[in-house]
């Protein structure tokens, strides 16, 4: 009776463990990518908008199916499923999609305006 009584304390111990690392993970690891996707766009806003001040600027990210866009002064990144959004301060106009792998982003301001071309 007694071994029987310990299994069950061991077996409802491990359970409630179990089921708590879900819960906490399956919390945090959408967090986690969200601030990922927040400090790619962090830094795509920065890289441009440093082009917009020198003439160009490189970053290199490593993306997963993203996509990246501009239009008037705003540049977005699609990512996971959601789209973050930032103001650069420069007009610019481009467009990409499906970005996977270690890319390489060129910034270049031409005419006043900031482009993006990508290698990888």
């Amino acid at each position: 009776m007694v071994e029987l009584v310990e299994y069950l304390l061991v077996f409802g111990v491990t359970a409630v463990i179990a089921g708590f690392s879900v819960a906490v993970f399956g919390g945090f690891l959408p967090t986690l990518h969200q601030t990922q996707s927040q400090a790619e766009l962090d830094q795509i806003a920065g890289a441009a908008g440093l082009a917009a001040e020198n003439g160009s600027a490189s970053l290199v990210l490593p993306l997963d199916n993203a996509s990246i866009s501009c239009a008037g002064d705003v540049v977005s990144l699609s990512a996971g499923g959601q789209t973050y959004s930032s103001s650069i301060g420069a007009s610019c106009s481009f467009s990409y999609s499906g970005l996977s792998g270690v890319c390489n982003l060129v910034f270049t301001r031409s005419d006043g305006r900031i482009g993006l071309e990508v290698d990888g």
